[in-house]
């Protein structure tokens, strides 16, 4: 079994010829990077309307919670561009187009992977980039060595739950044929409880996100730490814990989806 590493000669190749794809229609890709900055930019202002006779939710001022959102707007970016195929897994399934991923010499999950690289997410890196610039002069962060690589490992371990949640979703269908409802139902809600901190929520919702479906560890936990907050219920060097949350989730998403994988039976479509 090739490792990983060796295959990614080959994912930049699948991932150019994707991109070139892409960029062949042009009007459509910068009309999408406007409509994601367009939607993010209304969710900021939300906030901001929320805020304007409160100042603060909880002890949260409206800026804080600007770069909560920045953060995980960032992550799911790059999730959308390495994973968020994934959730139409059943597609392949019901199809009987998911056996090409079989009989060809690459390793299915990687196949499946490289499949598609969607590049219309980096409207949400320029809202993300636009947000921290902002915040961080606003209220002050003071940015040294340490934080700046804890902000990248953050982003990574960010990328690594939400992607390792679409895998877990994609996996389902191995069993069940249909599986994208279930992104609806699970991961969909999940993602809309981390634009705001999860200390306003209650306890048994924090716990379910904290250990459970850990998006909590997406933004919440670790902008403790970047922004020097306390968390209640939980001790105060968990936001530290994010990047290596996002790298076991994922390679248990991962066993996960191979196990399903072991369980396929094509339907000879």
């Amino acid at each position: 079994m090739r490792t990983a590493i060796s295959y990614l000669p080959l994912y930049f190749k699948l991932v150019a010829a994707g991109v070139r794809a892409q960029l062949q229609y042009r009007f459509a890709f910068v009309m999408r990077i406007i409509g994601l900055l367009t939607a993010y930019a209304g969710m900021a202002a939300t906030m901001w309307v929320m805020l304007y006779r409160f100042d603060a939710l909880g002890d949260w001022t409206f800026y804080e919670m600007l770069f909560l959102l920045a953060l995980a707007v960032v992550s799911w970016g790059f999730c959308v561009m390495l994973f968020f195929h994934f959730k139409s897994l059943d597609t392949y399934i019901v199809n009987g187009t998911f056996d090409r991923f079989l009989v060809r010499p690459i390793h299915p999950f990687f196949h499946f992977m490289s499949m598609k690289f969607d590049i219309g997410a980096v409207g949400q890196f320029v809202f993300s980039v636009v947000v921290f610039l902002w915040v961080s002069s606003v209220i002050d962060i003071q940015w040294t060595a340490a934080k700046v690589l804890f902000l990248i490992a953050t982003i990574i371990g960010g990328v690594l739950i939400q992607g390792g949640m679409l895998v877990i979703i994609s996996a389902l269908a191995f069993w069940t044929t249909k599986s994208e409802q279930f992104y609806w139902v699970a991961m969909y809600p999940a993602r809309n409880l981390t634009n705001y901190p999860l200390v306003i929520y209650p306890k048994v919702v924090q716990m379910i996100t904290a250990f459970i479906i850990p998006f909590g560890f997406v933004n919440y936990f670790p902008s403790t730490v970047l922004l020097e907050k306390e968390t209640p219920y939980f001790p105060d060097y968990i936001g530290y814990l994010s990047p290596l949350v996002g790298l076991v989730f994922f390679l248990l998403a991962y066993w996960f989806w191979m196990a399903g994988l072991s369980r396929y039976k094509s339907t000879g479509s």
